[in-house]
């Protein structure tokens, strides 16, 4: 007998104007979809991250982070750009619902619409992501599906910095899904303790797919804006830390012969200058660009770092903390899992230019994160089957 072919929702932050949580929503309803499912991702987007992601200034964080926005007024366009380039690729390449969601109660109108509901992956269940923060604990509801009558499933949601108090308000929802998984090791003990289920350890659904499968599915282009050989710096850090980031960049490019392409969001005021080069307009495509040409990647980023991996790029996680610290972080714990430990590094006289994807041995990684994909994506077959 053929299995059925389910109807499913997904829910995620699909539409945050970052790298990762835009992949990983994609990566997630390829992998459904090529399941076999008919998978529509519900466009539930609060207004506390419209405020976040669409407004360059003045979004209502205090004075500290306004000050650091208006440090960015140089690079209003290329903002702007980005936003652009965001959408279009959440347009073109995630099927979403017709009817968008700002307020909790107005997914009740969904509650019989799908034969299964999915929820995440991304920092949906928790409550200091960027989206959840400010707002009251009501507007996670929609990521714990209590909108849902039909069986309910998650798929690496991370809880990330939620306190044991925190989780234990949870809880009741989550002992209603009939299927929980986590991204990170230590998130799966925490959510068994507080919802008394099991919760299988899968993988970052941008590991999901390989690289050959990331290009087969979004042809990359090399961008005309970066030389023929750079390294990509792709990092989160805010305008405070950035002046002297990249005074060390240039540094490292001099020393190293290369160009820097500078990926940095949240500080892209980068100086103009012959070795740095401002990628600050790049959207989830150009991201992904920007990583399979680069000679190499140095990155603050968990999804930078998964990326690098995925795509066998000579890399470095780049942290201001010491190593045994990085190693308890979600990066540290993927890195210990693929046995890449040795390269997170302090200082970024560190980065080797010798090191190539030849010189580096990715194979024990492939073989762990085929590992991984193999289990994760039995565990998301068997929920959804």
């Amino acid at each position: 007998m053929d299995e059925k072919n389910n109807i499913i929702g997904l829910i995620t932050y699909h539409a945050a104007y970052n790298y990762g949580s835009v992949l990983q929503a994609y990566a997630t309803q390829s992998t459904i979809t090529d399941m076999g499912h008919d998978v529509t991702v519900i466009d539930y987007r609060p207004l506390e991250g419209e405020r976040y992601y669409e407004r360059l200034y003045w979004r209502g964080l205090g004075l500290k982070s306004s000050l650091a926005d208006l440090t960015m007024l140089p690079v209003a366009g290329l903002r702007k750009k980005r936003m652009r380039n965001f959408e279009r690729f959440i347009s073109a390449n995630i099927h979403v619902g017709q009817r968008r969601y700002q307020e909790p109660e107005e997914l009740n109108s969904l509650a019989d619409a799908f034969d299964v509901a999915v929820s995440g992956s991304d920092q949906i269940i928790n409550k200091h992501s960027n989206e959840l923060e400010r707002v009251d604990w009501k507007y996670m509801d929609p990521y714990l599906l209590k909108w849902a009558n039909c069986r309910k499933i998650s798929y690496a949601s991370s809880p990330a910095t939620m306190t044991d108090d925190e989780l234990r308000r949870i809880g009741p929802a989550l002992a209603e899904f009939s299927a929980l998984s986590a991204r990170e090791r230590s998130a799966c003990g925490k959510l068994r303790q507080v919802s008394g289920k099991h919760v299988e350890h899968v993988c970052d659904p941008t590991l999901l797919l390989n690289a050959g499968e990331w290009e087969e599915r979004i042809p990359l282009r090399k961008s005309q804006h970066v030389p023929e050989q750079y390294l990509l710096f792709y990092s989160l850090l805010r305008p405070k830390r950035a002046v002297g980031v990249f005074r060390q960049l240039r540094e490292l490019s001099r020393r190293v012969g290369l160009p820097v392409a500078v990926l940095t969001p949240q500080a892209g005021n980068v100086p103009k200058c012959d070795e740095l080069v401002n990628v600050l307009e790049a959207g989830p495509e150009e991201f992904l660009s920007l990583v399979k040409y680069a000679e190499g990647v140095v990155t603050d980023s968990y999804h930078g770092t998964l990326f690098s991996i995925n795509f066998h790029k000579p890399f470095w996680v780049y942290t201001e903390g010491t190593k045994e610290h990085e190693l308890g972080t979600r990066r540290g714990q993927i890195l210990q899992e693929v046995q890449f430990a040795d390269r997170i590094i302090t200082d970024f006289s560190e980065v080797d230019c010798t090191d190539t994807s030849q010189t580096i041995d990715f194979c024990n990684a492939d073989i762990a994160l085929d590992i991984m994909r193999s289990r994760s994506k039995r565990y998301l077959h068997d929920a959804l089957s």
